[in-house]
């Protein structure tokens, strides 16, 4: 479901159907929703496609990106923001975009008007990705389910899947389990079974987990 929402609100907003809770003065704009977000406050996503049970904290900004289930997203993340083309006159947005009503007049009617491929190109979080606080994601990066993103991290590239990513620029700082588990977890893709499928797995202990959502998706067939 398509949707612009605005929080002008000190408080938060609860909208049930799809369930979205709005921090004060965030926004969804143009974004696609399966329902169950929440947006802290003074937080905004732009044209995104946001899953279930995902949610982000207070002051970031996410923008063109697909983002997956269970995804968690820190205060003052910025995801997808729109790359300036450096080898141009000048790196100001007068030369392709549409200014008339940011400084009262402009050189570009009818919006944005830019052949690029980092910016025409959709960032992409998987499943289950935690992206810690003051972290940046560039525009155009994918980053596999599973993997987290270290606090004040600057992504530039790729993220494969269960990794855990730290620095700026950053880097693999290690693999949250062996190939063989997140292979198994690749294979498994918990992340689609409706949360209450999950109730009463010992979540703490990654074998255990394993063998009961192993055995819970065999008997769903």
């Amino acid at each position: 479901m398509i949707v612009t929402l605005i929080n002008r609100d000190p408080l938060d907003v609860i909208q049930k159907d799809p369930f979205v809770r709005l921090g004060a003065l965030s926004k969804l704009l143009k974004c696609d929703i399966e329902g169950n977000i929440v947006i802290g406050d003074g937080s905004c996503f732009n044209r995104c496609r946001i899953s279930r049970y995902s949610g982000v904290g207070c002051f970031s900004y996410v923008a063109d990106t697909d983002i997956g289930k269970f995804c968690s997203f820190g205060s003052r993340v910025s995801v997808g923001a729109f790359n300036h083309p450096t080898d141009w006159l000048s790196i100001h947005e007068f030369q392709y975009r549409d200014i008339e009503d940011i400084y009262g007049e402009t050189l570009v009617t009818g919006g944005v008007k830019l052949l690029n491929d980092a910016n025409e190109r959709p960032t992409k979080i998987g499943n289950d990705v935690w992206i810690g606080d003051n972290s940046t994601v560039a525009r155009g990066v994918s980053i596999g389910h599973g993997a987290v993103v270290g606090m004040s991290a600057v992504v530039t590239h790729d993220v494969p899947p269960y990794s855990i990513v730290v620095g700026n620029p950053s880097r693999i700082l290690r693999r949250r389990f062996s190939d063989m588990i997140v292979e198994e977890l690749l294979d498994i893709q918990w992340w689609d079974m409706e949360m209450q499928n999950l109730c009463g797995i010992d979540f703490r202990h990654i074998d255990q987990a394993l063998k009961e959502l192993r055995k819970r998706k065999a008997e769903q067939g």
